[in-house]
């Protein structure tokens, strides 16, 4: 892969300029991506495309990019054009090798908050310690929520449009299509799952869906089709932010004080029409299973997004329902996925485990 990297890197930049091409773990989508150093100093991200990307759909990311960037987001990457002497390529942001599309962009600086590892048990850790980490976490949220509404802005010289928002019907047709497999699901042999703590996670989603499944399946199906006939603005948005991919580094005030602040915004692959409160409900499921208070929570992230874009009571709604729809559809699809199409996946079994136990602890938080 390294070798694929190199040369499609030529459309960029000459081999003798290339300092180090170091891969970088990436997420579930198949795409994969490397920090480049030049001898120059300078840092880019070279991303590859997950296989089934278009060369077009990549063009229509990259439109939103630049449009941003222009509009003053500056959270946004800054996209590097070609320079090949490939009269089809130049000037092109994006690069089709016959099998994958390659982007080169900006090195983000910073990094996504990481929850705190560890912290004692119940007897021996600090309160206080608890207190500012649950400061900190609010003030990511709220941050990270000002940067949403900074992109939504950026972006809404391309259109806005009153509609039934699409995050409703696409949740009203992936649960319409779980409610028949979730008896398969429940009477599915987990002892074939070997790894232990997978094995464990699946057995306590599947807890949950013994639980809760039937009620809260009719009572979102319900929910849906109320907020299916409303209209409500739309525009391009992230469709997929959540704490991995929003950049964050210190800032130390004159009286000794430590916040953070946003450097940028990362993974694009995402963006299409929808209602603003899809990015909301998706940015505060990352954080809501260590937040003490759910309502406190909320106000952090609309708080924060309050301060760089309006935001109507209508989409503040929108929001929570589909947060909490999208918690047990999240849930049901890894049970769907590993107990009955037994796929395979890039990430480890651990990680899975963490992702269903992540879920979990959302639905446990928002039934509160």
């Amino acid at each position: 892969m390294i070798d694929a990297a190199r040369s499609v890197l030529e459309n960029w930049l000459q081999r003798s300029g290339i300092q180090a091409i170091d891969p970088i773990e990436s997420g579930l989508s198949g795409a994969a991506v490397f920090r480049i150093t030049t001898t120059d100093g300078e840092m880019w991200a070279l991303k590859r495309y997950p296989i089934h990307t278009s060369l077009s759909r990549v063009d229509e990311i990259h439109h939103v990019m630049v449009t941003a960037k222009h509009n003053g987001c500056d959270l946004v990457p800054q996209l590097k054009r070609c320079s090949s002497n490939n009269a089809a390529v130049a000037d092109c942001s994006g690069i089709d090798d016959g099998q994958h599309v390659w982007e080169l962009a900006q090195w983000v600086a910073g990094e996504p908050w990481a929850e705190p590892i560890g912290g004692g048990d119940l007897f021996t850790r600090d309160p206080s310690a608890d207190a500012e980490t649950e400061r900190q976490r609010h003030e990511v949220m709220s941050r990270g929520a000002s940067a949403i509404a900074i992109f939504h802005r950026s972006v809404r010289s391309l259109g806005t449009h009153q509609q039934p928002p699409p995050c409703v019907s696409a949740r009203q047709k992936r649960l319409k299509e779980l409610i028949p497999q979730m008896n398969a699901i429940m009477a599915s042999d987990r002892a074939r799952i070997e790894h232990p703590r997978l094995r464990f996670s699946l057995q306590m989603a599947i807890e949950r869906f013994r639980a809760d499944w039937n009620h809260v399946a009719d009572s979102f199906l319900a929910t849906l089709a109320a907020l299916s006939r409303q209209s409500v603005q739309t525009q391009i948005v992230l469709r997929d932010v959540h704490a991995e991919h929003i950049f964050f580094a210190d800032s130390h005030g004159g009286d000794s004080v430590t916040t953070r602040v946003v450097t940028g915004m990362i993974d694009f692959d995402a963006v299409r029409i929808d209602a603003p409160a899809t990015d909301l409900a998706r940015w505060i499921s990352s954080f809501l299973p260590m937040c003490t208070d759910v309502h406190s929570a909320w106000h952090s992230v609309l708080a924060g997004y309050r301060l760089e874009s309006s935001l109507n009571e209508q989409q503040e709604v929108l929001a929570k329902h589909v947060a909490q729809v999208s918690a047990w559809i999240n849930l049901a699809n890894w049970a769907s996925w590993l107990l009955l199409e037994n796929q395979n996946f890039s990430y480890d079994d651990e990680h899975i485990a963490q992702r269903i136990d992540h879920w979990i602890r959302v639905i446990d938080k928002l039934g509160r």
